[in-house]
């Protein structure tokens, strides 16, 4: 048996930031992932402003390559299509989740961060110690034990057997269409806050649907009536619910624990966030319900919202919306850019360099 003080299992985003913020802070962990980095990654790939802005002042050294975008462009299918477009404030970093996961990683590694590559096969809570029996027969005794390990989470399974409410998002890799700009359609007939949009990195396009009862004949008529030629689609689940015990050492982060966006899925923002709780509450020994108390909140608002505002009268509300892009944008960057959450007050100044 080995004796660890904190595993994390995903060593994605959010499993990333959680283990380079532990180990800035002086506090020993090690991450657990079955998978060979770099690896490709089911994601549009978007970092809205918020979310650059938090990545920033958590990493402040970290640099990484990336398309930004101001153009934005909405449609809503409501008997017919309302479009417009418009120049958000802040641009929207599109990256490539293949090297930007890695080249976060390799931030943790830089600090001295261990990386196992390995995978869940139990999970057992023996007093105050967690054992965590690996895949290739090693057993981990650990004090905390945190899942960032996406939607379909062996350490959310343990706290909670029962799936909770997911979307099947559903993408491909398309050459680049020369318009330099983000696209994204809403409709009633994407299910429950489906969506159908293109995203354009430095390398090519990404396009990518997703809703309640998404299939891949679903992705493929859509694909036709866009007028774009199927190549290679892949599928990963997104968890959007967080009805699981909490647990005040063990520690869901990230898709694993359900944090993205109901109504945008956007995922990034509550990655980074969700990171940094996390090591807040381990660094200073308080419940990560409590530190991660508001985003709990606005989970439970989106569960009750979102389906309205996707509902066939409200969307009839966005598309004449359109008619008013000036309208549209205000509300866009309200969304996207925020600011830090206050929260990170409570952080330790060594973790984040100059934050007071």
């Amino acid at each position: 048996m080995r004796k660890v003080d904190i595993v994390i299992i995903g060593g994605g985003p959010a499993g990333s930031l959680c283990g380079y913020l532990l180990k800035k802070g002086g506090t020993d962990c090690l991450i657990v992932d079955r998978a060979d980095f770099p690896r490709d990654k089911i994601c549009g790939g978007g970092l809205t402003p918020k979310a650059w802005q938090l990545l920033q002042r958590l990493m402040p050294d970290f640099n990484y390559d990336y398309n930004p975008i101001s153009h934005v462009k909405l449609d809503v299918d409501v008997n017919g299509i309302g479009s417009c477009e418009f120049e958000s404030s802040l641009p929207i970093r599109i990256v490539r989740r293949r090297v930007f996961d890695y080249e976060l990683l390799k931030q943790y590694l830089a600090l001295g961060g261990e990386l196992m590559k390995d995978s869940i096969k139990t999970i057992e809570e023996k007093g105050e110690r967690i054992l965590v029996t690996l895949k290739s027969g090693e057993l981990l005794s650990c004090r905390y034990l945190v899942g960032a390990d996406g939607s379909n989470s062996r350490v959310r399974r343990y706290l909670n057997p029962e799936k909770g409410f997911s979307v099947l998002a559903m993408e491909q890799y398309v050459p680049k269409s020369g318009e330099n700009k983000i696209s994204v359609e809403l409709s009633p007939a994407f299910r429950r806050g489906g969506y159908f949009f293109r995203f354009p990195n430095s390398e090519f396009d990404v396009v990518g649907y997703g809703e309640a009862d998404t299939t891949p004949d679903k992705f493929r008529a859509l694909l036709k009536k866009k007028g774009v030629a199927e190549t290679r689609f892949r599928g990963a689940y997104v968890s959007l619910s967080n009805d699981y015990p909490r647990h005040d050492h063990i520690i869901l982060i990230g898709d694993a624990g359900g944090f993205a966006n109901m109504a945008s899925c956007e995922g990034l923002y509550y990655a980074f966030l969700t990171a940094c709780h996390a090591a807040i509450a381990i660094i200073h020994d308080k419940p990560f319900s409590d530190v991660n108390r508001a985003v709990f909140r606005k989970e439970r608002k989106e569960h009750i919202m979102t389906p309205i505002l996707f509902s066939r009268p409200c969307l009839r509300i966005v598309k004449w919306l359109c008619r008013k892009p000036g309208l549209v944008k205000r509300v866009f960057d309200c969304q996207m850019i925020r600011k830090l959450p206050s929260s990170l007050c409570q952080q330790d100044p060594k973790i984040i360099p100059g934050l007071f």
